[in-house]
């Protein structure tokens, strides 16, 4: 079955927009009276669009703009140094406004994302589903959201010290107003524990840090996520000196209660590693304000093997 046409009308306006920014750059190289005559087809062009004429005289007109350009095509062809440089300049632009506003690419430093991201993992952010924010601070032009309970949010690290102002990434456990607990490494939000199942009770770390320990592996679920966290066995999976698990937060003694736990306050979400054991997070460093999210992990593009893997 033969393609539909396209409208006469769009060919025509692409036709004289790209003509027009040809003549501005190469019409140097035309004899002057053959740069007079395609100036005046061009017109004729422009004429014919702005006063919408029928169809046949807008197709005499663009038929007199392509015989120019069949014409002198060996002199037009080439484009000029400006025009390269004009292109990559637009491509470099579009490139950092999808960098500021949209999608970010992020390397992972660290193994506090095990088993979910590895060390050097690349992975795409989307930074709009939190809004768009001014670059390099935290004001947001368009409000998008906060993070929610099982996001993979880039962030801003907000405690003091070297690190501060640093790119982290960890997993949003719990937003503002949630009592939140690690009890027996089960996650309690709210006096209720959330969905767990353990997958292994002896399995490799894949975490340098603990080369010589096993782990525990577990799914939770909260809300629409379903991931997979770990931490290190206890004995008699693991008696080597330095494979100790925390399997409780707040500790005992923090607060009064008997059983203690911590309330998120307004504006602010808690983060966790997912490897729970080796992860520097809200556990250490406090609540996470909304504003230093930066954006949602989103897609795993690198290394070969793991590419293009949806993040959760």
């Amino acid at each position: 079955m033969p393609r539909p046409a396209r409208p006469l009308r769009k060919d025509a306006n692409r036709l004289a927009r790209e003509t027009s920014r040809m003549l501005k750059y190469r019409g140097s190289r035309l004899a002057p009276a053959d740069l007079q005559v395609f100036q005046a087809r061009l017109k004729d062009l422009d004429q014919a669009l702005a006063k919408n004429v029928d169809d046949p005289q807008l197709a005499v007109a663009v038929e007199a703009v392509r015989a120019g350009l069949a014409k002198h095509h060996e002199a037009l062809k080439r484009a000029t140094v400006m025009e390269y440089v004009e292109s990559l300049g637009a491509a470099v632009l579009v490139a950092l406004l999808i960098r500021a506003f949209v999608f970010e690419a992020f390397k992972i430093p660290t193994g506090s994302m095990i088993p979910t991201l590895l060390i050097e993992d690349h992975i795409f952010v989307n930074k709009y589903v939190y809004g768009l924010r001014v670059p390099f601070t935290h004001w947001r032009l368009v409000d998008g959201g906060d993070p929610k309970r099982g996001d993979i949010t880039v962030f801003e690290y907000p405690g003091p010290g070297e690190d501060h102002g640093k790119d982290f990434i960890k997993r949003i456990v719990a937003v503002a107003g949630d009592r939140v607990r690690l009890t027996g490494n089960r996650l309690v939000i709210n006096g209720v524990e959330i969905p767990t199942e353990v997958v292994s009770r002896d399995s490799p770390c894949d975490d340098a840090t603990f080369a010589r320990c096993r782990c525990v592996r577990q799914t939770e679920r909260l809300g629409e996520a379903e991931y997979v966290t770990q931490h290190l066995a206890p004995p008699p999976v693991n008696t080597t000196v330095g494979c100790v698990n925390n399997p409780d937060w707040p500790l005992p003694g923090d607060e009064s209660a008997a059983l203690p736990e911590a309330t998120v306050p307004e504006g602010h979400v808690l983060a966790m590693g997912d490897n729970r054991d080796n992860s520097s997070d809200g556990r250490y460093w406090g609540f996470l304000p909304v504003e230093n999210a930066k954006g949602s992990a989103v897609v795993l593009w690198w290394p070969p093997g793991r590419w293009f893997r949806a993040v959760h």
